[in-house]
């Protein structure tokens, strides 16, 4: 179905041979050949862009993929779930049975005058009811196997597999190519652990966030991504928004330089006051201090002349690009306490036109980032400066 290629040494090439119909394959081998042919281009893709996606999407497409080698076993004869069913019914009925009991014995129980024993049996109640719960919950999610007396003879002719693979030391450097003359023994000693650098170059995992292949243009080319934060000043917002904030800080910090620096004056000053309020070394200390605030104030003050400087010529600048969009992720805004319930993103969308190998990101509105998907082909409007992307396709904001 596929033949893998060694280009040069450590890189690797999959290209697509026969049709999809050409043998039978299983459920989790079509879903192996689907994810190949849809990053392929011209039949060809780089083992290293044999990601699964995002973490969230790895994560997904592995259990699926999980669940569907589950039921081939299962319907081999080989495994059984580890916790049947009856017992996962038993567990989850629990709760309402503890909880029945609870009623009962409110209604029916009369009266006592010790009420330390009722307390102890109604917290002891409660906490069964939510071990149950949980219990229930995790056994219904859970996908561990048992073998059957089958599966236990096939694990047997397994283990004796391994340890004969393990005899021949040169398969633990081979490259994925070495399959065109291992064929299925080498596919076994991959996953029996025999074979690690093989493994290694086919990924078929969560995606680089910072690593990415792109193929606009009709050929497979590495690009690294970033993720500005405080850098560049005002990066992703809009020219309007970043000037106000430019001129608001910009002011603020002239103001405490213009404080600050009258403040070291004074305490420079002769004490003229019979009962002055500070002594000269006290006074020598505050205006050590006041210039020493200057630094960061003056800082703030260059951040916002940046600023100013990068979102003026934004208001009229405007370029168009189109290429692939490589990455699209969500970060966590800066600033947030790590317990929020409720936390904040910033979004962001990483187009490749073919011309740069390092791409910074634009950070984008939520309605921009749900609009298009990793992989599409998109045409945007941005501002060259503090990159705010005005609108993508066709219709610009």
């Amino acid at each position: 179905m596929v033949r893998l290629e060694e280009v040069e040494p450590g890189k690797t090439i999959c290209r697509l041979r026969g049709a999809a119909d050409a043998e039978p394959l299983t459920p989790y081998e079509r879903r192996v050949l689907a994810e190949v042919r849809r990053k392929a281009v011209d039949g060809v893709v780089p083992t290293d862009a044999l990601t699964t996606g995002p973490e969230d999407a790895s994560r997904g497409w592995h259990r699926a993929f999980g669940k569907e080698v589950i039921s081939d076993a299962q319907g081999r004869g080989l495994t059984r779930d580890r916790w049947p069913g009856w017992l996962v019914s038993l567990l989850g009925v629990g709760p309402f049975a503890i909880g029945g009991l609870l009623y009962l014995s409110s209604v029916v129980g009369g009266e006592s005058l010790d009420h330390l024993v009722p307390a102890l049996a109604g917290a002891a109640a409660i906490a069964g009811i939510v071990l149950l719960g949980v219990a229930a919950g995790h056994l219904s999610r859970s996908t561990a196997q048992l073998p059957t007396g089958a599966g236990k003879d096939t694990t047997a002719r397994c283990l004796a597999l391994r340890e004969h693979l393990r005899e021949d030391e040169q398969l633990a450097d081979l490259s994925p190519a070495a399959v065109q003359l291992w064929g299925r023994h080498f596919a076994y000693a991959g996953v029996m652990g025999v074979a690690p650098t093989a493994v290694a170059l086919l990924p078929f995992g969560t995606e680089d966030d910072n690593g990415a292949w792109s193929r606009f243009g009709g050929r497979w080319r590495r690009v690294r991504v970033g993720y500005p934060r405080g850098w560049p000043p005002g990066w992703g917002k809009h020219p309007a928004f970043a000037t106000f904030l430019a001129v608001l800080w910009g002011a603020a910090a002239v103001a405490a330089l213009y404080g600050l620096t009258r403040a070291a004056q004074s305490a420079a000053d002769p004490i003229t006051s019979t009962d002055p309020l500070f002594d000269r070394d006290q006074l020598d200390w505050i205006g050590r201090g006041a210039l020493v605030l200057t630094v960061p104030a003056a800082l703030v003050l260059l951040w916002a002349i940046v600023l100013l400087v990068r979102a003026v010529p934004d208001f009229w600048r405007t370029r168009k690009i189109r290429g692939d969009l490589v990455r699209a992720r969500r970060r966590r805004q800066i600033f947030q306490s790590s317990s929020n319930n409720n936390p904040r993103y910033w979004y962001y969308l990483a187009l490749d036109d073919g011309t740069r190998r390092r791409i910074r990101s634009w950070r984008v509105r939520r309605e921009l980032y749900d609009a298009h998907s990793q992989g599409d082909t998109v045409t945007a409007l941005y501002t060259p400066n503090l990159g705010y992307v005005r609108g993508t396709g066709t219709a610009w904001s």
